[in-house]
């Protein structure tokens, strides 16, 4: 006989199943009544054994009825298998003393018609209580990682954020961690810092070897620049293969500002000794401030409150060109002189200042504006300017702050350098003095020393031996007395000139002057002179043009000019003055046929520690300071002079005057 055919072992066979199930197991009639239960049942339940033994289904039912926790429960049970008898149902059942049951429920079915419910009773407390204890640990965890102020991450191997805290999505602008899942960091910062990440990431990826503490710059969407402190190290899953990356990151943006901001100051001071000149100052205060905030389009405005000017010495701008000196007016720039407070401006508060009437539109409108007033003893002497036309978002209250900070600094080091420049400039004139004293002295000592050692040789001569000398040898020294006595003479009026000219002593006077009869009575002057050489002299100035000019100095400036004309052209030469106009000013020209000059000597014209008398094409001689009085009077009239000259070419003297208007 087959054993499988024989019911009872079937049955056996079934019942063995049942008690050999960790659920337990309870068999329920369309009825209502329990049909079948097993061990693991008594035990979930403290079915005590005489009742579960008594095979007594109607006992068993009566004992749940009778408990406090299953009543309900079992209520539950037959009305559900009563209104849904072929639903497959799975349930949490939460007891009273906390035990926790997963149940699952089936139709009990035979001949394809349903009899009645089947139900499994598995006890998942202590997977509950587990599973619960993993919840808080991981709510615990999560609040720790959320509050920590590092930056804390994790990443996919395509490097797409799958974890972020509050302190990384900070960095990244986002407000939900929604906002960053699945996305790359080239989404939230400049591509040059997501790049630098990538790289890093990639690393980390492709060796399993980690970063750490790494010192990142961080330029965000907004162009604001965040430094970290980044560690990252590889994600390994349950095979031990790299599965992406976790990373921290610690902001030390305010640390490496402090840092910035130190050194900026510092960078900023010592450029007032490093630096040659204002220009490379204001060079260098834009690098510094560069390095602490974007920094694309700056300028320095400077006020002189006494003429009500302002001027803009350094401009650095995409769109503008460099702003001319101008009259206080209604600008961004006067608004923060008059106010004399910081303003962040941007495009709607710019409307409303127009609209109010504090302010014109001057220049490109920008989309930001940063202001900051240079203060000096408590007045404000300039302005400092940040702006930027496409970003709105480039400047806020912390670049606002910042560059307040550093804004006393940035003055007292224009302040410090305008006054080194200053002194500079009394040092290099009180050093022109001081040769001028120098050569004053060489001249007394050496040049008015000459004549009279002559003079009294000759003087000597004629006294001790002029019973023995002829007619001709004592005209012959007289006449040499006469040219010496005429060159000392000259000297001493040339010497008297000057030094009056350096200590301000020489009045100036200027008034409406003919300037061709200007020329034409210093020609006559100096014609005899010219007559003696052969020298032709024309005056080709127009007749009716005048001058505004001192007449002394300006007789003075011809009259050396052309006796230095005279001086070095030969023999049967030709000299002549002639005139022309050049931006509102009249240049007057003396040109000879002379012997002309090197380049070289031609730099050393006009100075006095290079002057000395040279002997002209007649050893004539000289005081060596007429060019120097001719510089110094064409200067007292604001004019300029100088000289174009070749060897064997002739010179032409050009000195420029004002015209009478």
């Amino acid at each position: 006989m087959n054993l499988f055919n024989d019911n009872r072992h079937i049955v056996s066979m079934l019942n063995s199943i049942i008690e050999s199930t960790t659920d337990g197991i309870l068999v329920v009639s369309i009825s209502g009544d329990i049909l079948k239960t097993n061990t693991k049942f008594q035990e979930q339940w403290d079915i005590p054994d005489n009742i579960f033994n008594s095979n007594s289904n109607e006992k068993i039912t009566d004992f749940i009825l009778d408990q406090l926790s299953m009543p309900k429960l079992f209520l539950e049970i037959i009305q559900k298998q009563k209104e849904h008898p072929s639903e497959q149902n799975m349930d949490i059942l939460k007891l009273k003393d906390g035990r926790i049951y997963k149940t699952y429920s089936y139709p009990y079915k035979t001949d394809e018609q349903i009899i009645g419910r089947i139900w499994r009773f598995r006890d998942v407390t202590e997977q509950k209580r587990t599973e619960e204890v993993l919840n808080e640990e991981r709510i615990i965890l999560r609040t720790i990682i959320d509050n920590l102020p590092d930056a804390i991450y994790a990443k996919d191997l395509k490097f797409r954020k799958t974890l972020a805290n509050k302190a990384d999505l900070s960095n990244m602008g986002c407000i939900s961690e929604a906002e960053a899942i699945g996305k790359t960091d080239f989404e939230f910062f400049s591509e040059e810092s997501a790049l630098v990440a990538y790289n890093d990431d990639k690393t980390v990826v492709e060796t399993g070897n980690s970063v750490i503490d790494r010192e990142e710059n961080l330029i965000d969407k907004n162009g604001r620049k965040n430094w970290i402190l980044t560690t990252k190290i590889p994600l390994i899953d349950k095979n031990g293969n790299i599965s992406g990356i976790v990373g921290v990151g610690r902001n030390i943006t305010t640390r490496k500002k402090n840092e910035l901001i130190r050194e900026t100051l510092y960078e900023i001071s010592e450029s007032v000794l490093t630096t040659l000149d204002m220009t490379m100052l204001y060079k260098k205060i834009h690098h510094a401030v560069a390095n602490l905030m974007p920094a694309k389009n700056f300028y320095i405005a400077l006020y002189d409150e006494n003429k009500k000017i302002i001027s803009f010495p350094y401009m650095v701008d995409e769109y503008d060109e460099p702003y001319a000196p101008k009259s206080f007016g209604k600008g961004l720039t006067e608004y923060i002189i008059r106010t004399g407070e910081p303003a962040l401006i941007d495009a709607k508060k710019d409307l409303e200042l127009c609209e109010a009437g504090e302010v014109n539109l001057i220049g490109t409108p920008a989309a930001i504006w940063l202001g900051v007033p240079l203060k000096e003893n408590n007045k404000v002497s300039g302005v400092i300017v940040l702006q930027d036309y496409e970003n709105p978002s480039a400047y806020g209250k912390d670049e606002l702050q910042l560059l307040v900070f550093i804004s006393e600094q940035i003055a007292l080091a224009i302040a410090r350098k305008r006054n080194a420049e200053e002194v500079q400039k009394y040092v290099t004139e009180l050093n022109e003095l001081n040769q001028t004293k120098d050569k004053f002295f060489s001249i007394i000592a050496h040049d008015l020393k000459n004549p009279f050692v002559t003079l009294l040789g000759f003087s000597e001569i004629l006294l001790s031996e002029y019973k023995e000398l002829q007619s001709d040898e004592v005209l012959y020294f007289i006449n040499e007395m006469k040219n010496t006595a005429d060159l000392s003479f000259n000297l001493l009026q040339n010497l008297l000139q000057w030094s009056r000219s350096q200590t301000g002593k020489i009045e100036f006077h200027p008034s409406t002057l003919n300037l061709f009869n200007i020329v034409q009575q210093n020609i006559l002057l100096v014609k005899k002179s010219a007559e003696k050489k052969e020298i032709t002299l024309f005056n080709r100035v127009l007749s009716d043009l005048n001058i505004n000019a001192d007449e002394d100095m300006i007789n003075t400036v011809v009259r050396n000019l052309l006796t230095n004309a005279i001086k070095f052209t030969n023999i049967g030469g030709v000299i002549s003055v002639e005139s022309s106009f050049n931006n509102g000013t009249v240049e007057v020209k003396i040109i000879d046929s002379g012997v002309g000059m090197n380049g070289e000597t031609v730099a050393k014209l006009f100075k006095l520690e290079s002057t000395q008398s040279t002997s002209g094409t007649e050893n004539e001689t000289g005081t060596g300071l007429g060019l120097i009085l001719c510089k110094e009077f064409v200067e007292k009239h604001n004019g300029k002079i100088w000289v174009e000259s070749e060897v064997g070419k002739g010179s032409t003297f050009i000195f420029s005057l004002p015209i009478d208007k």
